[in-house]
């Protein structure tokens, strides 16, 4: 059932933030954040799209802030804003460690919450996918608000996925893994991932199981906006949308595209 309360992974936990973060920083895989790579090659298009430094730039869920913390070495006046403790702590430490005092700031918040600045941002970023993780509902005000963040006429860019990587329908399967979101040792993980085309939803759901029995579950959901529902969305929280491009390409996106990359201003 997505967006199911009961297990519905919360980003804001402690133990789960931890865990996360050490996620958001493996360098094996793209599962969290991108790896170093790709966040750099990212920043740099993303940079071609933000208004020219010393821009007011709010990254919104910037969780461990690889991104923010280098849009503020790019001359930047950042805001990072997340719900995850750990990541917060490491993105300060980050800041710190790259001597941006005063050229970025970290702060917690939930972008369903998030409360209009006294001075506007002339930017606002939503990277990887972090809109589909509020249900359809949840994702228009989540919109609204953060085009109350902006300066009319400012920019917001807005990653999005249209599809998964897997087909309609249901994969399963297992591993025994030394550590993972649900633990910090040695155990057996279950999961499946459930992709239905026709309700635009996407659930994964995992379950641990421990050597002494006890066992642990958690499932993160998305709802997929359609590519031709984009616009309309945007327009209706006070955005107009100027481009989308498929994926980080400089490419326009169509319906098949798997991820696009919107760029929107806030209405005057």
């Amino acid at each position: 059932m997505p967006f199911d309360p009961r297990w519905e992974l919360d980003w804001s936990r402690p133990d789960y933030s931890r865990r996360l973060l050490r996620e958001h920083l493996d360098q094996s895989h793209d599962g969290a954040t991108r790896r170093t790579r790709v966040v750099d090659e990212q920043v740099r298009r993303l940079r071609r799209l933000l208004p020219a430094p010393p821009a007011r730039v709010l990254d919104a869920a910037c969780g461990p802030g690889l991104y923010a913390v280098r849009l503020a070495a790019a001359g930047h006046d950042v805001t990072g804003v997340d719900v995850a403790p750990a990541a917060l702590r490491h993105a300060r430490a980050l800041a710190r460690q790259r001597r941006l005092r005063g050229r970025v700031r970290f702060r917690r918040g939930d972008l369903r919450t998030l409360e209009a600045p006294r001075a506007p941002y002339d930017a606002a970023i939503v990277i990887y996918y972090v809109l589909e993780a509020f249900p359809r509902l949840q994702q228009a005000g989540v919109l609204r608000r953060l085009a109350r963040s902006l300066r009319a006429d400012g920019t917001l860019i807005v990653e999005m996925r249209l599809q998964p990587d897997q087909p309609p329908g249901r994969i399963t399967w297992w591993d025994v893994v030394p550590q993972s979101i649900l633990g910090d040792r040695r155990h057996l993980l279950i999961g499946d991932t459930t992709y239905d085309r026709r309700r635009h939803a996407y659930v994964l759901r995992e379950i641990a199981v421990f050597d002494d029995g006890t066992m642990a579950a958690q499932q993160t959901s998305a709802w997929l906006c359609p590519f031709d529902r984009i616009r309309p969305l945007f327009h209706r929280c006070g955005l107009r949308v100027t481009a989308m491009y498929d994926g980080w390409t400089r490419h326009p996106a169509s319906a098949l595209s798997q991820s696009v990359l919107v760029v929107a201003r806030r209405d005057t």
